[in-house]
This record gives structure tokens, C-alpha cells and sequence, in this order.
């Protein structure tokens, strides 16, 4: 894949449930190479963001990632890092187009 040059982390979430129904998450993660870029800013009237913005990963075709995943980005910018959380994933001849909005962690 063209311009991998970020250290990305997919990870993988296996849901529990304790007998009081509260779930937790186990999780595994997954180092691989590949590109992330800020994708658009949702933005209060007083111009403050009021979450993480959008972004959009380019990973490899042989990356195992599902929308149950979440994507990992640290050693970027204060803005970048930070959990997202998978909305879609697209399909190209060269790589996988991940669909980011960033998380509530």
C-alpha cells in the first residue's frame, strides 16, 4: 500500500456479560501499517468541537477488521490520536478505506 507510514492499532472487542448484565470488553490488539487522515469537524454555533473529530484509515487489503473494531491512533497530533470507532468499511484494489468517528472511551 501506497504512503503506509503510520502505526495504526486495530482492535478487536469480545463482549462479556456478568450476571448483572453489565458488559465488559476484552480486547486484542492489532499493530499494522497504514495512513489515517482528519476527515470533518462537527462544530457547536460558538465554534468549540463537541467530540473527536470524523477521520478516515487506509489499512491493507490483509488487515482482518469488522465493524465491531475500533482503530487506535497514538504519535500523531493532540487532534488525531485517540479511539475511533468504525462506522464503515470500504473495499478497494489496493487497501481497506476505514470510516472513523471518534469514541466515547
Amino acid at each position: 500500500m501506497r504512503g503506509a507510514s503510520h502505526a495504526l492499532t486495530v482492535r478487536s472487542r469480545t463482549p462479556t456479560v456478568n450476571a448483572e448484565g453489565q458488559v465488559s470488553y476484552a480486547n486484542s490488539d492489532t499493530a499494522v501499517q497504514g495512513r489515517i487522515s482528519q476527515g470533518g469537524t462537527n462544530e457547536l454555533s460558538d465554534g468549540k468541537q463537541t467530540y473527536q473529530a470524523d477521520a478516515v484509515a487506509w489499512v491493507p487489503l490483509a488487515t482482518t477488521i469488522t465493524g465491531d473494531d475500533q482503530v487506535v491512533v497514538a504519535g500523531q497530533n493532540s487532534f488525531l490520536n485517540g479511539t475511533y470507532d468504525i462506522q464503515g468499511i470500504q473495499h478497494t484494489p489496493t487497501h481497506l478505506r476505514v470510516m472513523l468517528t471518534g469514541a466515547n472511551v
